[in-house]
């Protein structure tokens, strides 16, 4: 490079705590969008189930065993999908905008091809199905930028991305 020709800047890579609060603002999210679908559904099933309304508790128990299973076993589908359009449509989902940050490649293009999209939110939501053992990959995942140089988890390093400051 000419001498006194602008070096190209380094990023920002997202630290820890900011990346806690992003994933955080993500979780009311899809909370939000778990209990509207939750509702949609029960107000579709009163209207064109018969005896839906009525005191039939056969329906009662399978409606409420499968909401059960849903939701202990649910959530990681819901985040993978979550995750995966957020990342792919705009490369940051809406806890990210908010505190300002976004998932780059790590060769620096800005924008993630589906594919790649696809790895990073597999390898964070989908473990979270499994009972006990998913949280704790979970856990070692989310921790791992704590000792990482480009502040990478464990989805990040398998989808080659990192994740950086916009602001």
């Amino acid at each position: 490079m000419p001498q006194g020709a602008p070096q190209p800047a380094r990023p920002r890579y997202a630290g820890f705590g900011i990346r806690l609060g992003a994933r955080a603002i993500d979780t009311v999210v899809i909370t939000i969008l778990a209990f509207a679908f939750f509702f949609g559904v029960l107000v579709f099933l009163l209207l064109t189930v018969p005896g839906a309304s009525e005191d039939d508790h056969d329906f009662s128990d399978q409606f409420y065993d499968a909401w059960a299973y849903l939701f202990l076993f649910g959530w990681g589908g819901l985040i993978f999908l979550y995750d995966w359009l957020c990342h792919a449509g705009w490369g940051r989902t809406i806890g990210k905008v908010i505190v300002g940050i976004r998932v780059v490649k790590v060769d620096g293009s800005t924008r993630l091809s589906q594919g790649t999209a696809l790895v990073r939110a597999a390898l964070f939501g989908l473990p979270q199905s499994l009972l006990c053992v998913g949280t704790v990959f979970t856990v070692i995942d989310c921790a791992w930028p704590l000792s990482d140089a480009r502040q990478q988890s464990l989805h990040d390093k398998a989808a080659k991305t990192v994740v950086v400051h916009t602001r």
